[in-house]
């Protein structure tokens, strides 16, 4: 009898036929094997899953080994083990870990660049596992990007604010000028897909030959969905229809010598217009902090007040800095008096002499002299970013706390 084993640390699945006789064969032989290296099953977290055995089978075999039955589905490794597709409540495990994470964060005064780095590290790391396993449903991906997008602009799991940029353009690449933050649904077709390019490719693998045995009697499990295969079968046959999408066919993904999510997953997202400006926060390496705010400063996005008063939030839309005109972005920078003042000392220390302009026209000039990897180039995104985010939090200060600093001390 052939023993199949399926094994990570400590934990350990066999399988056999289900009949007495295979299970005390290989139960025989795992206790030769505990004898010879001292590790021994621990009856009291040990299960027997039966499928398809008669009752009077189950409880001879119960009798003989002494282990407690188990019932799917069951977690092995963190995810759920079982025979149908996997209900809404079984993804709760899932959700209920990510939503931990923000909870331990809800107290910490994080800035918006250090939550969008826990979104991209942590969070998006814990659903990795889940996604190269399982189709997961579009409420479940629905649900982790409402969980992310809401830690991200109000710092925990209630949405008590409109977030600031849709999270559609969070998830766009860095060359149009966002930041690139996983796209679970695009992720999970990549990494599902590479279980349909195992299939073409990876026949000597077990779960493999099984496949082929059942389901491949045309020759080819290539664009076939058998009517009588499982849920999750019936998914991994359908993404040849994500590779015929960006243009491979069979032949291509058969000689796909090392299979690339991530290379895939570009695949899928399709091409994107850069813009310019993306070198502002693309390839600067000032304060993250400083950064992000000249990222919503660059789509206008800022809480100005122009924008609040849409919204009915405030009436008086008068600028704090100066009191003398209107505030919006292009007013703050850098039409602004004080603002102006600010930013026309600070490029003095690179001996640019030139008077502040409006934003649009300011981030124009700026996008011609920040072409290339000179110095003076990347001192001048760092500029920017410091100085967007200077007057922003002066702005803020003088209305929040009441306190005013001059435009040479905020130059300084």
């Amino acid at each position: 009898m052939q023993i199949v084993q399926l094994s990570f640390a400590d934990d350990l699945l066999l399988f056999s036929r289900g009949d007495t006789i295979s299970v005390r064969l290989m139960f025989d032989i795992f206790q030769e094997f505990s004898l010879a290296s001292g590790l021994v099953a621990n009856a009291d977290k040990s299960s027997i899953y039966f499928g398809g055995a008669p009752t009077s089978i189950q409880n001879e075999i119960l009798h003989d080994l002494g282990f407690s039955q188990g019932y799917l589905p069951f977690r092995y490794l963190g995810v759920p083990l079982s025979t149908k597709r996997v209900s809404i409540l079984q993804y709760q495990p899932l959700i209920d870990k990510i939503m931990s994470r923000i909870q331990r964060w809800t107290f910490r005064f994080l800035s918006y660049a250090g939550r969008t780095q826990l979104i991209k590290s942590v969070l998006f790391s814990i659903q990795v596992i889940w996604s190269q396993v399982f189709v997961l449903p579009k409420k479940v991906v629905k649900c982790i990007a409402t969980l992310c997008r809401t830690f991200l602009w109000t710092r925990g799991v209630d949405a008590s604010r409109k977030a600031l940029i849709a999270w559609e353009h969070l998830c766009s690449p860095k060359i149009v000028g966002d930041l690139n933050i996983l796209n679970i649904q695009a992720w999970n077709k990549a990494a599902i897909s590479k279980l349909l390019w195992n299939l073409s490719t990876k026949k000597d693998r077990l779960w493999v030959k099984w496949i082929h045995m059942y389901y491949g009697k045309q020759g080819t499990i290539w664009g076939v969905i058998p009517t009588q295969a499982s849920w999750t079968v019936k998914k991994i046959m359908q993404m040849h229809k994500v590779f015929e999408t960006i243009g491979w066919n069979e032949e291509y993904v058969k000689h796909i010598g090392k299979f690339s999510i991530k290379q895939l997953y570009k695949a899928i997202r399709g091409e994107y217009q850069k813009v310019e400006w993306r070198r502002f926060t693309c390839n600067n390496i000032a304060c993250p902090k400083w950064i992000f705010i000249l990222y919503l400063a660059l789509h206008s996005r800022l809480l100005t007040r122009d924008r609040l008063a849409t919204w009915g939030c405030v009436e008086d839309i008068q600028c704090v800095l100066c009191r003398n005109e209107d505030e919006n972005h292009n007013h703050l920078f850098f039409r602004c008096l004080f603002s102006s003042q600010v930013w026309q000392k600070i490029p003095r220390w690179q001996n640019i002499n030139r008077k502040a302009k409006g934003w649009e026209e300011e981030t124009s000039w700026a996008n011609t002299y920040c072409k290339g990897k000179q110095a003076k180039a990347e001192v001048y995104r760092i500029t920017l970013a410091a100085s967007v985010y200077l007057i922003w939090q002066e702005r803020n200060q003088r209305i929040f706390q009441k306190t005013a600093k001059t435009p040479a001390m905020l130059a300084k």
